[in-house]
């Protein structure tokens, strides 16, 4: 959120001269305070402020958890394609970085820094006024020694005169943060701003809790209840001020506890009141208050564990902790003011999951010493949570369950001593083709280095996972696997006994564009297991076999041939993801082949009867990600790819143009 209209004009004030200066004093500008105090609600206005002047380079909200938001894997390609965007000066040169270098993303972060933002602006003219940077919640990436690269190869591309950009840091007031930017050797480009809970702090929450009751008098005035005049009055107000400790955001949760359509307005202050008001921690106060009114304790901590631990949405909390389905969210009804629970229609899997309104929040049930027994840090609760989920994945899951259960599952078993019960599911062949055929290399070698650890882990079991991660970490030409002599007779009858295996490698022979992309086993519908009796075979020995027609006869296809089985694979894919709704397992990759085969009445028989229009139906109630689905998974390109392999058939089918 932004700032609540008519605060915080003091600081963005002082913002916006920052911005503008010329020649600039300092062109990192590091915003800190506590927890709560409104660092981002103040970035975010500022951001909005450069925007509407046509200065915002861009900007990026590090959010601790969050899969997009949580890393700096996503922060300098978000910026180089929004300063793509704002700057029009810098856009032929990012563009041609990226088309140069496809691998540019997976590059260290000094590598991607220089090649995305960094060279584009030394190759393009002189720029008028400086773009603003917004990087805010730095404290919340990754961990502090990601932080500290950030921030130590920002500065060394500053000093260095290759970066013409103002940057704006915000962050907790944390020492590792502060030791770097507010170095005597860095004050020539580095100044602080610390945000502190003084006069003036109080002064915008008092009219923030004036507005926002005002607010909910009317609300609940619309409803049929009508409060006292002036409600809750000026002492109140008062009181509540003082409790904040000058932060914003136990005066925002209070807001948000007292907004509830289940319970009456009046109560629920009375409740915030009756708090002990001489303690030093009146937040920590306030969230064990709401907490302690949760019926069912033991089940509140372990959804609420798993909510810290994993990306599950509500209903999949249900499944992995094996409980009856809805209790998480009846669970959760009470913690509102607390926590974001997505709405049942909500489609998209990214954003079913529930998120913490505040990252104090989460430090809070983190810290034992805070929380008290509501501490969800404990073994105990981690080893109750794999367990679950471990009885979940031997239960009847669908595939999309499955998947994202057992992802949940190996993230979260290698923080646990092992036991019998996890050897035996770690055995499970669908844990196991999980984690080959879903590209999660991290779990595999995780799983391994796990096993390893533990001096009575089995050997079948290290070899099965050693298997499974040189799988992921390496080409298939760079395994190591048995290089002993075969002869043509030996691979003719491996392929031969093993249709499976021979379609397997011809899809990973084929070196199309686009083709690279596509999983294999998925495409096919195999398992791991249709792999693992071939793993210590040499791969591209076979590969080159199957190749050379004079070597491998009758098992011979050529390229094309090969190309048209892909095709008409990938149709039949999409259409068995049309019959079963699980449309989140689309593969954008699945349009290459179909453009890369040469066109026949069979393949354009399958197009015929391939209506990708029924996806839209199916995504007709939450119209947000209906549009994010073409927007980033089945998009324009896709369309216009097959339209200008169609205009140039011989075969001028007009009626599929």
């Amino acid at each position: 959120p932004a700032c609540h209209p008519g605060t915080r004009s003091a600081v963005l004030d002082w913002l916006n001269e920052w911005a503008l200066e010329k020649p600039a004093e300092s062109i990192i500008l590091w915003l800190h305070g506590c927890a709560g105090i409104g660092k981002s609600a103040i970035a975010q206005q500022f951001a909005a402020s450069c925007h509407d002047r046509g200065q915002l380079g861009g900007s990026f909200f590090f959010k601790r958890g969050d899969a997009s938001r949580g890393s700096w894997r996503t922060l300098l390609p978000t910026l180089a394609y929004q300063l793509a965007i704002s700057c029009p000066e810098l856009r032929i040169a990012i563009q041609s970085t990226v088309q140069t270098d496809r691998l540019v993303l997976n590059k260290s972060m000094g590598l991607q820094l220089e090649a995305l933002i960094v060279e584009p602006f030394t190759k393009a003219h002189a720029m008028e006024s400086r773009p603003i940077l917004v990087v805010d919640g730095l404290d919340e990436c990754d961990d502090h020694a990601v932080q500290i690269r950030l921030v130590q190869a920002l500065i060394s591309a500053v000093r260095a005169g290759r970066l013409p950009v103002h940057i704006l840091i915000c962050s907790r007031s944390e020492p590792h943060i502060g030791e770097i930017l507010l170095a005597a050797n860095n004050g020539d480009v580095c100044r602080d701003y610390a945000i502190r809970p003084d006069a003036t702090a109080y002064a915008v929450i008092s009219r923030f809790l004036i507005n926002k009751f005002a607010r909910l008098g009317q609300i609940y005035a619309a409803r049929g209840i009508t409060l006292e005049d002036n409600w809750p009055g000026d002492e109140v107000i008062k009181q509540l001020v003082k409790r904040s400790s000058g932060t914003f955001i136990y005066a925002s949760t209070v807001i948000r506890y007292i907004d509830d359509e289940y319970s009456h307005p009046v109560d629920s202050l009375e409740a915030v009141l009756s708090l002990d008001p001489s303690s030093t921690t009146p937040l920590d106060d306030l969230y064990t208050q709401i907490l302690s009114a949760i019926p069912n304790k033991p089940v509140l901590l372990r959804v609420l564990h798993a909510i810290m631990e994993t990306d599950l949405a509500v209903e999949e909390i249900d499944m992995a902790l094996q409980l009856r389905r809805g209790t998480s969210r009846i669970t959760l009804r009470g913690l509102h003011s607390l926590l974001h629970v997505p709405p049942v229609r909500i489609l998209d899997p990214w954003v079913k999951r529930v998120k913490f309104l505040h990252a104090s929040f989460q430090d809070f049930l983190g810290d034992p010493r805070r929380s008290s027994g509501f501490c969800i840090s404990g073994q105990d609760l981690q080893i109750t949570f794999v367990h679950s989920m471990a009885g979940a994945l031997e239960s009847w899951l669908q595939p999309l369950e499955f998947v994202v259960i057992a992802c949940s599952f190996l993230h979260s078993l290698v923080k646990i001593p092992p036991t019998e019960t996890t050897f035996a599911i770690l055995r499970n062949a669908n844990v196991q083709d999980h984690a080959y055929r879903y590209g999660y290399e991290a779990h595999a070698g995780a799983i391994l280095t796990w096993l390893e650890r533990y001096s009575h882990s089995p050997l079948d079991l290290i070899e099965t996972w050693a298997d499974l991660s040189h799988l992921q970490d390496e080409s298939l030409e760079d395994l190591p696997w048995h290089t002993r002599s075969q002869s043509d007779e030996i691979f003719v009858r491996i392929v031969s006994e093993d249709p499976e295996f021979l379609s397997f490698l011809r899809i990973m022979s084929v070196a199309a564009p686009g083709l690279s992309d596509i999983p294999a086993l998925d495409l096919l519908g195999l398992k791991w297991d249709a792999l693992r009796p071939h793993v210590k075979f040499p791969f591209h020995v076979l590969r080159d076999f199957l190749c050379d027609p004079e070597r491998c006869g009758a098992l011979y296809l050529s390229e094309q041939d090969t190309l048209r089985f892909i095709a008409l694979r990938c149709m039949s894919r999409m259409n068995d993801i049309l019959l079963t709704n699980n449309f989140f397992q689309f593969n954008p990759h699945w349009i290459a082949p179909l453009c890369s085969c040469e066109p026949d009445e069979v393949v354009f028989g399958s197009l015929e009867h391939l209506d990708l229009s029924q996806f839209c139906g199916r995504l007709e109630c939450d119209k947000e990600y209906h549009w994010a689905f073409h927007d980033g998974v089945l998009n324009p390109e896709s369309f216009v790819q097959i339209l200008d392999w169609l205009r140039v058939s011989p075969m001028q089918q007009s009626q599929l143009h």
